[in-house]
């Protein structure tokens, strides 16, 4: 476990594993996950490359400031957080929320982006039926979060076992209140259907035919405007890294050589 302070003071949790030359992976985790959400694909990783995983702003043990946790806030601190180590260029790999800031890197920066893996995605949330419908409910939370909620909050539409769940709730519990309503409202924000056509890095999308939240057809809005994209589909559910991290693991592997 490590940490660094980026040039705006915020400081950043993460880990890292592998050879350190060479082009680096860099994981983004979803909303109220952290870096261990990836422990299962990291495991399978292999150590002939350097794969970086890290806590978003206001997630795992990562500071938690009061504000600015859009897309853009969030992306930003990845463009330092890469500076701070020296990294040119890196392949990145986004779930969820964390794919939102993927696509906002490779499409608004992409001479940081050798190649792009987006789990468990779509080109906007704004208009998203399911976090809509969440959001009063995380609106009227407060301090401190009731365990309950955050277990039936993150109970995956494929059941995994307890000792996953229960890592998956204690790094959830760690976010306060204020950071779960100001990163929902900015993932509410996302719209990237203007932008994804500037996507040049070669993309893998990794999608579960059982996900609640986004649709297969938001798979083929992707593809039809991420020029070089591909589409695997698993038999899973939102959080395929969770759920399957062998298989996932094994097809980023084979897509990143």
């Amino acid at each position: 476990m490590q940490q660094i302070t980026l040039r705006n003071d915020i400081k950043i949790n993460f880990v890292m594993q592998g050879d350190k030359s060479g082009i680096p992976v860099i994981f983004l985790h979803g909303y109220v996950d952290s870096w261990r959400s990836y422990v299962g694909v990291l495991s399978e990783f292999s150590r002939t490359r350097c794969a970086v995983a890290l806590d978003l702003r206001g997630h795992g043990d990562s500071d938690k400031p009061r504000r600015n946790y859009s897309i853009e806030d969030f992306m930003q601190d990845i463009i330092m957080f890469m500076d701070a180590l020296g990294y040119k260029r890196a392949d990145i790999v986004g779930h969820s929320m964390g794919s939102f800031i993927a696509q906002a890197l490779a499409a608004n920066y992409p001479e940081y982006v050798e190649r792009l893996v987006l789990i468990s995605s779509a080109p906007s949330a704004r208009n998203n039926t399911l976090l809509k419908a969440v959001w009063p409910i995380v609106e009227a939370l407060q301090d401190p979060i009731d365990r309950n909620f955050v277990a039936d909050f993150q109970t995956p539409s494929v059941p995994l076992a307890k000792v996953i769940m229960d890592m998956i709730i204690s790094e959830s519990m760690k976010v306060p209140a204020h950071v779960w309503k100001a990163a929902l409202s900015g993932l509410l924000e996302a719209d990237h259907i203007a932008i994804l056509h500037k996507i040049a890095a070669h993309t893998l999308i990794l999608w579960g035919n059982k996900d609640e939240i986004f649709t297969r057809s938001e798979q083929d809005a992707l593809l039809s405007q991420i020029r070089y994209s591909s589409l695997k589909e698993y038999d899973g559910g939102h959080a395929l890294h969770w759920e399957k991290p062998k298989e996932i693991a094994a097809d980023i592997k084979a897509f990143l050589i």
